[in-house]
């Protein structure tokens, strides 16, 4: 990947051209992550590789650090056409769509990334895209792509196993289940959204937050006060992205073809892409005195035993279908 600081504008076009050439068709895509975070940096090296492919007939306007939409609305957006595109997090989709949850279950708790890829990238993942598409009436445009697995952070208390988070308030990007695996682990979960972590953090709403080692080097919220993390793969973050139906039917076939086929040629290298990211954030968080441990596989074969045990009543207070979760067990062998 070239990961250019490239802008999908027809300003930033002209500027280096020389002249305004504007493309036939533009998508506009709303992120609320920093211009220098993963997933912002990938998707423009995505709208570099679509201006280049479609020969400048179609172009992709970024919207980044929540400029049009918070991620927690991003999906209602996209539905109502307010913007044309974005990528949140499959969690947040879940008040539309109960099974968008899934990930952030107990059964994925301490899975690899080849296990969660074989669920995504297959039947069941198509089963999932197809629910997202039937009750937001957009289109899924591809597989998700990643962000990592989730670490959790703390202000004062050093994290070394998952016992330490009893009685913290942690910060959570959302989705019931999320909320309920803290409530689980005896902490208590707060639901805030990105662009307002580190007020939060100096304010001392919250004393600590999951997210991933990748989101706080890019916010750098060694300044807001964060001194430990702790990795114990909770759960996977990815992003699954969305296009509003009507403005992907005004593109003609061919740009149709090239935005589906381009995503999807990219997304292998993004998920590799994105795990480099997470290991160098984490020795950059190392640098500025973030101090992360890795519990031993005994503390984390004890909390997993303790989320299992309650996933049943989880699942079914909010809304699964059981099969769903049947479907998932035969693919990871649970």
């Amino acid at each position: 990947m070239k990961h250019l600081a490239f802008i999908a504008t027809t300003a930033a076009s002209a500027l280096c051209a020389g002249a305004v050439l504007a493309a036939d068709y533009t998508i506009s895509v709303t992120l609320d992550t920093s211009p220098q975070h993963v997933r912002n940096v990938w998707l423009k090296d995505f709208a570099e590789a679509i201006e280049e492919k479609s020969e400048g007939k179609l172009e992709l306007e970024i919207f980044e650090a929540a400029a049009k939409y918070k991620d927690s609305e991003a999906a209602a957006a996209v539905a109502q056409g307010a913007i044309d595109m974005a990528i949140p997090q499959y969690q947040l989709i879940s008040r539309f769509v109960p099974e968008a949850d899934f990930e952030q279950l107990p059964m994925f708790y301490g899975l690899d990334r080849d296990q969660i890829y074989a669920v995504v990238d297959g039947e069941v993942g198509d089963e999932l895209h197809g629910k997202i598409e039937d009750k937001l009436r957009v289109k899924v445009l591809g597989r998700p792509i990643d962000l990592g697995f989730g670490t959790v952070f703390s202000t004062d208390v050093e994290l070394k196993t998952p016992t330490d988070l009893t009685g913290l308030k942690v910060r959570v990007p959302g989705g019931p289940a999320t909320v309920q695996r803290y409530e689980n682990m005896d902490a208590v979960p707060v639901q805030i959204s990105w662009p307002d972590v580190p007020q939060a953090l100096q304010t001392g709403t919250i004393s600590s937050l999951w997210s991933t080692q990748e989101s706080v080097a890019s916010a750098k919220l060694w300044d807001a006060g964060v001194k430990y993390a702790m990795e114990d793969r909770q759960a996977i973050v990815q992003y699954v992205p969305l296009i509003n139906q009507r403005a992907l039917d005004k593109l003609p076939e061919d740009l149709r073809a090239v935005l589906v086929d381009t995503w999807d040629e990219m997304v292998d290298a993004q998920r590799d892409f994105a795990a480099e990211r997470q290991q160098k954030a984490r020795e950059l968080n190392a640098e500025n005195g973030i101090v992360t441990s890795d519990p031993n596989a005994e503390a984390l074969a004890a909390m997993r035993q303790k989320l299992m045990a309650v996933q049943p009543a989880l699942v079914e207070e909010l809304g699964i279908d059981p099969a769903f979760i049947d479907r998932i067990a035969a693919v990871t062998g649970e």
